[in-house]
Parts: structure tokens; sequence; C-alpha cells
């Protein structure tokens, strides 16, 4: 599965992700940021404890999604593989520049888009950056710089990440361990398998967004 083989199918994955966007900003995400992977991998940090700023303790259902579909779908289509590439200390460092520079300038790409299409003069000049940063890159691979070539490694590598999502996942949901969308277990008070019924937790678990829309509403109370 390529979606990048055609402006098709480019097309029609920029308008789910606008419609992902803007449904995630109508149930209680910030307007201003709706979906933005380095912000959900920070408040899902929070969460496990890696930092201590509590309005951004809170394990995101939207990361445990992602993670979790790409898996499935990689499984179903036969196409997941595991690979390594050299390099891995560059590769870190690297990694800890981009998520440092999306934080401190509002977000990932796909947030700077949406603050773009809001009118936000701030993510004008984060895009200004970004293409600073791009262009600094092809001059550095056009003088000869490379990490080296990925190679496949062992398919039990690859389920290390997708394990640890769904140790996170039922951590969130079935325990009070991880703080909820407040910093507090507004979210996580009450185990999921505890309620009267499974399609019942369901509709509750939409309705709420994962308390994120009513943090602190406990529909136990109501029965």
């Amino acid at each position: 599965m390529n979606l990048f083989d055609s402006k098709k199918k480019l097309g029609i994955a920029g308008v789910v992700m606008g419609l992902v966007a803007a449904t995630l900003a109508y149930f209680g995400n910030p307007a201003n940021m709706a979906i933005c992977i380095a912000c959900f991998v920070r408040d899902t940090a929070g969460a496990l404890g890696l930092h201590s700023a509590e309005p951004v303790q809170y394990a995101r259902p939207e990361i445990i999604g992602i993670v979790l579909g790409a898996f499935i779908i990689s499984i179903a289509t036969k196409e997941f593989r595991s690979t390594g590439g050299s390099s891995p200390m560059i590769r870190f460092v690297l990694g800890v520049i981009i998520m440092i520079g999306a934080l401190v300038f509002l977000g990932c790409p796909l947030r700077m888009v949406i603050r773009m299409s809001a009118g936000d003069l701030n993510a004008w000049v984060a895009f200004v950056g970004f293409i600073l940063g791009v262009a600094t890159g092809v001059f550095a691979l056009k003088k000869g710089f490379s990490l080296g070539r990925a190679h496949v490694t062992n398919k039990v590598n690859g389920a290390v990440l997708p394990a640890i999502v769904v140790a996170i996942l039922i951590l969130a949901t079935c325990t009070t361990l991880l703080p909820g969308r407040t910093g507090k277990h507004a979210c996580t008070d009450y185990c999921i398998f505890d309620r009267r019924s499974c399609i019942w937790s369901i509709c509750t678990e939409i309705k709420n967004v994962l308390c994120r829309k009513y943090p602190g509403y406990y529909p136990d109370e109501k029965l």
C-alpha cells in the first residue's frame, strides 16, 4: 500500500487528515493543535513520569491508535518488516533535536499546517524555519552525508513498540497508575472492565473522548 504513488491518493489522505483534525478539535483537543504527533508524544511521556508538567501528562489515545493501527495494517497487508540502521547515536541526537525544535516552535509539521490554515502568523514563521531546515538537510546530503543503509533485523524488534503501547493502553484504561487529562487520575479512577457492559463502556469512551471533553466526570456516579 503506497499513498505517495499518485496525486489522488495524496489528496484523499490530506482530506482524511483534515477531517480527523477537525473531529479531534471538536471533541476536546486544543483548537490550535487538534493533531500534533510531537505534542502527543510529549503528553504520553509525561503520563509515564518522564516530565513533571501536570497539564501535559496524559496517555494520548491518538498515539496508541496510530502505532497499533499501523502495526495491524502492516501485518494484514504483509508489509511488516523490521529494519535497523547504522549510526544509532547520530540518529538518537537528531531525534532529540527534532523533538525539541518541534515543541519550541509550537509543534510538528501537522500542527504547523493546521495553525497556518487558521491564520496564525507564528506558524508561518515556523514554516520558514521548516523550509530552511529542509534546505540544510538537502545541502548535507549533496555533500555526501549519510546515516548508512538500513538493514533487515529480527521481526521481534519491530513488535517491541506495539507491545509497549499495548501496555500503556492497559495501564491507562484499567489502572490508576497513569495520570488523566488534568494531571490527576480523572480518566482512570475506574476500570473499563468494571462497567456493566462492553457496549456501554465503548459508548462512554466515545462520548467523553477518554475524559478529555469532560475531565473529572465519572459515568458510574450517574448509574
